[in-house]
């Protein structure tokens, strides 16, 4: 049987230690990983969002009744349409500026090119 000198032992040492060395650090790196998820979502927790396996739910303090919905839903449809073209007739003048404006095509007839009065 042959000899083994003290070189293959130092071989076997270097190797295992390097071995250790990724496994110790792979280790750590995840228990790093898992702190800052917990961490995220102890956060996430405390403004009102809870993620699960299951997906995110997210906690309000506020309970509407049938009319505050609907109330909520009518106040923005009436911003989208101030912001739209529709609800603001002079283009250039800022919202506030139209209400109560009547449109410069009130009380007129379309007739193809030309346009009459009803107004007479």
């Amino acid at each position: 049987m042959a000899q083994t000198n003290w070189l293959d032992y130092l071989a076997l040492i270097l190797t295992l230690s390097f071995l250790g060395g990724i496994v110790y650090v792979f280790v750590n790196a995840k228990k790093a990983v898992s702190g800052a998820v917990e961490s995220t979502k102890g956060s996430l927790k405390n403004r009102g969002l809870n993620v699960s396996a299951n997906g995110l739910s997210v906690k309000t303090d506020k309970r509407f009744d049938r009319e505050q919905y609907l109330d909520a839903t009518q106040r923005g449809f009436i911003k989208a349409f101030n912001a739209s073209s529709g609800g603001n007739q002079d283009r250039d003048a800022p919202p506030e500026a139209t209400v109560g404006k009547k449109s410069s095509l009130r009380g007129r007839k379309i007739l193809g090119r030309h346009s009459e009065t009803l107004d007479k």
